[in-house]
């Protein structure tokens, strides 16, 4: 009796290597007919419904939190140059006042004005004498530097000073510039 030798066709590879094919199974279904992982399903889209909504609810919270800081922020900086504004307005409703009381009065006010700025973290920037830096500077005007003494490419004179918080700009310094 002959042996039967098995053909390509009957030739089946193990479960889980290359050539084996995937077997798709049926859902379990329960004695009403409904699939077991469909109440999975269920549970796992009720999961994830409810994880975006407290994800939302976090992000409007802290957005509301966030405007409440900049509200206050805003209110106390106001404060402080309210007191700047009373002061100036003492000054102009003073009767009879002379130049130099008016000068005075109105010094007090820019030293109280200088203080509040200082105490937001905002120093001057150094510009007079000092190179011409454009992330710092704005040149509003040039003067020859051999009529003014003073190197080429040299801030010859402040117009207006600028600010910086940090290495952060908060005005630049308006400069005229030696050519």
């Amino acid at each position: 009796m002959a042996e039967a030798t098995p053909t390509a066709a009957d030739a089946r590879p193990e479960p889980g290597s290359p050539g084996a094919k995937r077997e798709i199974c049926e859902p379990v279904t329960d004695t009403q007919g409904e699939s077991a992982d469909g109440e999975e399903v269920d549970m796992w889209r009720d999961r994830a419904l409810r994880l975006q909504a407290d994800m939302e609810n976090f992000r409007k919270r802290q957005q509301r939190l966030a405007d409440e800081r900049v509200a206050a922020e805003r209110e106390r900086l106001l404060r402080a140059f309210l007191r700047v504004a009373d002061d100036l307005e003492r000054a102009l409703g003073a009767d009879g006042t002379d130049a130099e009381s008016l000068r005075q009065g109105v010094d007090l006010t820019h030293q109280g004005l200088m203080h509040i700025i200082d105490q937001e973290g905002a120093e001057p920037i150094e510009a007079a004498g000092r190179p011409f830096d454009p992330a710092w500077h704005e040149a509003v005007g040039t003067v020859p530097s051999r009529h003014v003494g003073a190197a080429p490419d040299t801030v010859f004179k402040v117009v207006q000073p600028g600010y910086r918080i940090g290495d952060r700009l908060l005005r630049p310094a308006r400069v005229i510039v030696a050519t």
